[in-house]
């Protein structure tokens, strides 16, 4: 085949010519995905606020991500004077999320130090410098946080985890697209839908698999995981990839268009997604997000239309400000669940913010140049700017503001945590604050319950503080006394002639407090062998009780055969929850530790456990806050018959082993039928279930009766 050229007679032999290699396409704009973005997070926002399920909007939101962040990075790599200079998109994402990031999270964090104690928590403040960070959704799932509805204890920020993840995805396709900019260099005749479709096909798939394999794993962390989620905006870097070359008829695309509208619409009313994503359901409302894609009519005119447009613009602020503002709201209005007035209203002033957060923060500090080419430097241009133009002398300014506001939010976590340590520092004063030497009859003045409750939920026992607990995720097979010096984790009298040993989880360790200040009045030693929810046991006969908890008693066990203490300490009964029984009694497993402690001889002390107050979903009812809200102590206590047993279920089993007791301690938390979160002037309760080192002080006499029983 010849072919003649334009005006210059030349004629070409193109026979044996090869077809130029497909590229990543360059098609217009999609103005309507600008639209679907604003119409899923405008979901995500109603279902937050009204229904209190997982939309499927943060998934669009995720796939359109690696939609047109990755297609632009594979865009730019195809250029033949590409540079490989990461620092031009990292700093231009940086400009495009951060500024309004650091608004939202500091404008929340000082209206709870103003206003609301509740959410004055250690765990809140890691969550702003896991935020400011990009690793949120590490942090919760670091934290164990279930993905829950709004409530009045929920996280302010835990819906920053998406924005954490997609943060993550942009460092891998800017380096995945540098990649293919140096690979080209070698080999200029591959571009980069050749280079990149493996990569993204391999880990897309592995990342679809994964998340379906952890949801029976562990779904928080399949919730959270970076890993899991991956597979999300991969799909949407492939398509676009792909879905430009997929030629349908104009009938098909507009019917694509409705039924992909209407499957992300509809996904939160059909499912869930906090309990199965991002497994295989997930795929319904991306499914339905890559038919718009492919779609075209009037769902796209509709969703390309100024006002969908501009709900678009105000997607990514809309999204940072309606969950603080939802959880604050609920927090300082102490409202219980989100009625239409206050839901309306929460919806109402999160488009105003994000409208003014759009209009005034986001567009005058994004970076709107082209991206530098090959051998292109304008560090020499940018400094002439700041010396000449007023406005880069102004965005230089608000820069440095951004980072200075941010910087101090990192030592959030250390201010608050200062203040714990500081409220156990301080000792009550036992003629205001008696606690539990009222039920002996001392005199309780009228005084103020103590200490606070807001900061006594972030406080632990001794043994926890000192780091010689234990806790979930440590070496099973190294107990915490091994980890320092001889004498760093014994406590009581160091020079203490008889040794007690304090073994099981973290109900054994709350006695830590008066067992220290026993020890050192009585002259004995305190050496805790305790791990977080592990119970101790010999043999797991419950069948509810991990294999890291097992492993840690049998090591506990092979100590107490070495060194045959004077006494162990332990929790007597406990409610079997996994198994649905709320109601204390001694599981399967205990007897196993007392057979092997009476084999050996070892005196050992029972203590039945204090009450639980769960609630119905299962997490712990912060009952002293309640009480700080209410002042209704009925309203926040428990009656007796709800947590105890008519009798004290170890005392027959104990009482028949000579040297070893039980200990009812019921009537030290209750008085009556009743058990209340206040006795003396002292919360009795950091949490829903464990003591607060105050009050378990203020029972020291009466665990000291004991223990000279047992010890005599």
């Amino acid at each position: 085949m010849k072919v003649r050229g334009r005006g210059c007679g030349v004629i070409r032999d193109v026979r044996h010519k090869a077809a130029p290699l497909p590229r990543v396409p360059r098609s217009s704009y999609r103005y309507d995905l600008d639209g679907l973005r604003g119409i899923a997070i405008a979901f995500v926002v109603i279902f937050h606020v009204f229904v209190g399920r997982v939309s499927g909007g943060v998934d669009v939101f995720l796939l359109l991500s690696g939609y047109f962040f990755l297609g632009s990075q594979l865009r730019y790599a195809d250029r033949d004077n590409a540079s490989i200079n990461p620092w031009w998109p990292f700093w231009r994402t940086l400009r495009r999320l951060v500024p309004a990031l650091v608004l939202v999270l500091g404008v929340t964090l000082a209206v709870i130090l103003a206003f609301v104690p509740s959410l004055q928590r250690i765990h809140v403040a890691n969550q702003v410098v896991a935020s400011l960070f990009y690793v949120q959704n590490w942090e919760l799932a670091s934290q164990g946080a279930d993905y829950g509805a709004a409530s009045a204890s929920v996280s302010p920020f835990q819906h920053l985890w998406s924005m954490s993840v997609q943060g993550q995805f942009y460092l891998f396709a800017i380096a995945l697209g540098i990649a293919i900019v140096l690979i080209r260099r070698y080999r200029p005749e591959l571009n980069s839908m050749q280079l990149a479709t493996p990569v993204l096909a391999v880990l897309t798939s592995v990342s679809f698999f994964a998340a379906m394999l952890w949801h029976f794993i562990d779904q928080p962390v399949n919730y959270y995981s970076t890993f899991t989620r991956f597979w999300e905006l991969g799909l949407g870097a492939l398509f676009v990839l792909y879905a430009p070359r997929v030629i349908l008829s104009a009938r098909t695309r507009e019917i694509l268009g409705f039924v992909g509208l209407f499957m992300v619409l509809s996904t939160g009313l059909i499912m869930d997604g906090a309990q199965t994503f991002p497994g295989p359901p997930a795929l319904y409302p991306l499914i339905g997000a890559c038919l718009i894609i492919l779609g075209d009519g009037r769902v796209s005119v509709f969703l390309a239309s100024p006002f969908m447009r501009w709900l678009g613009d105000i997607a990514y602020p809309l999204y940072l400000w309606h969950w603080p503002l939802l959880i604050v709201g609920l927090a300082f209005f102490e409202l219980d669940e989100v009625n239409v007035l206050f839901g309306t209203a929460v919806i109402a002033v999160s488009v105003v913010l994000a409208w003014l957060t759009n209009k005034y923060v986001e567009k005058p500090l994004q970076q709107r140049g082209k991206r530098p080419v090959f051998r292109e430097h304008r560090t020499a241009a940018a400094l002439e700017q700041l010396r000449t133009v007023p406005a880069a002398r102004w965005r230089a300014v608000v820069g440095v503001a951004i980072v200075v506001v941010a910087a101090s939010m990192t030592t959030t976590p250390q201010i608050f945590y200062n203040r714990v340590l500081e409220s156990q520092d301080a000792t009550l004063d036992p003629r205001l604050h008696p606690g539990a030497m009222a039920l002996a009859g001392v005199p309780v003045p009228d005084a103020e319950p103590a200490p606070d409750p807001y900061i006594l939920a972030d406080t632990v026992s001794p043994a926890w503080a000192k780091g010689c607990m234990s806790v979930i995720g440590d070496d099973p097979d190294e107990l915490p006394p091994d980890r320092y010096d001889p004498d760093f984790c014994t406590f009581g009298d160091l020079s203490g002639d008889r040794e007690v040993y304090l073994v099981g989880g973290s109900h054994a360790e709350q006695w830590m407090a008066p067992l220290d200040s026993l020890g050192r009045q009585h002259g004995f030693r305190v050496i805790p062998l305790v791990r977080q929810s592990c119970p101790a046991f010999i043999e797991d006969l419950d069948g509810i009780f991990s294999d890291e908890c097992a492993r840690f008693n049998e090591n506990v066990a092979q100590r107490l055969d070495e060194v045959r203490p004077d006494l162990v300490i332990s929790n007597s009964t406990r409610p079997l929850l996994e198994k649905g029984s709320g109601i204390d009694e001694v599981p399967a497993s205990y007897p196993t530790l007392w057979d092997f402690l009476e084999n050996r001889a070892i005196p050992f002390l029972g203590l039945r456990d204090n009450p639980w107050f769960i609630q119905e979903g299962g997490a712990p009812w912060m009952v002293s806050q309640c009480y700080d809200e209410e002042r209704d102590l009925r309203a926040c206590g428990l009656e007796r018959d709800l947590f105890y047993a008519p009798q004290d279920p170890a005392a027959g089993e104990l009482g028949a082993r000579p040297g070893m007791l039980a200990v009812d301690t019921s009537n030290w938390f209750c008085i009556d039928d009743f058990c209340p979160p206040v006795i003396g002037n002292i919360y009795v309760y950091r949490d829903g279930n464990h003591m607060s080192d105050d009050y378990a002080l203020s029972l020291a006499p009466l665990l000291g009766e004991q223990i000279r029983m047992v010890l005599r």
